[in-house]
């Protein structure tokens, strides 16, 4: 499993990516009295996706800047459309979610955050937001969604044969998202929610998982 390694993994990532830890944790104090899908919470996860390597792809000028078509405004536009989406989802813990249940909503919130085309989140409206998506729904709901980038797909490429490429674009999808989300629930289930919650109490769970995954996939590059 990858949580093999979460003994050893989670001190490694700390040690390497205190700019993420440093930011993450900010974000985190702010969700447990933020409405996520508020205009006060919109600048949180703007600097979450700025610091976790996402400024590049979010387009010219002011990311903060609410109107116009600069990239605060569209991602006002599209969380309006993830709230519908995700309506009647739990954004509980991981391990406590029935996931096959809430299958379409997940996805379609995804594709909603990932979408090429006018109003786009990727600052070329002909590409895909796909590893934004995952950074923004992790930001609404900690517990819940993991966030994926190459590191985290190539270590469920390796662990879970999740059919993603070993290269610079490993080829997400939103099904393959969903098919990360469910081999996590279940590693965390097989691991043991208490031992593995003590490794680090105070980090959400999706995100605790998350640290162990980088390590580990960054073996696979």
């Amino acid at each position: 499993m990858i949580l093999d390694r979460a003994g050893t993994a989670i001190p490694e990532y700390n040690r390497a990516c205190v700019h993420y830890n440093l930011v993450a944790d900010a974000i985190y104090r702010a969700r447990e009295t933020i409405d996520p899908f508020s205009a006060e919470y919109e600048p949180y996860i703007v600097a979450g996706l700025i610091v976790f390597d996402m400024e590049r792809t979010m387009g010219a000028g002011d990311k903060y800047e609410t109107s116009g078509t600069g990239f605060r405004a569209r991602l006002r536009a599209k969380m309006r459309g993830v709230r519908e989406r995700l309506e009647g989802v739990p954004l509980v813990c991981l391990h406590q979610i029935e996931l096959a249940s809430f299958h379409d909503r997940i996805t379609e919130a995804y594709n909603c955050l990932a979408a090429s085309g006018e109003g786009a989140l990727h600052g070329d409206q002909v590409k895909r937001f796909h590893v934004g998506a995952t950074k923004i729904l992790h930001w609404i709901a900690p517990a819940l969604f993991i966030m994926l980038d190459r590191n985290v797909a190539l270590a469920f490429r390796k662990h879970h044969r999740v059919e993603f490429a070993n290269s610079t674009q490993p080829r997400y999808t939103a099904e393959k998202y969903f098919s990360c989300l469910k081999h996590a629930r279940d590693e965390i289930q097989a691991h043991g929610y208490e031992s593995f919650r003590r490794l680090e109490p105070d980090t959400p769970l999706a995100r605790l998982f998350d640290k162990v995954a980088w390590v580990v996939g960054q073996t696979e590059v």
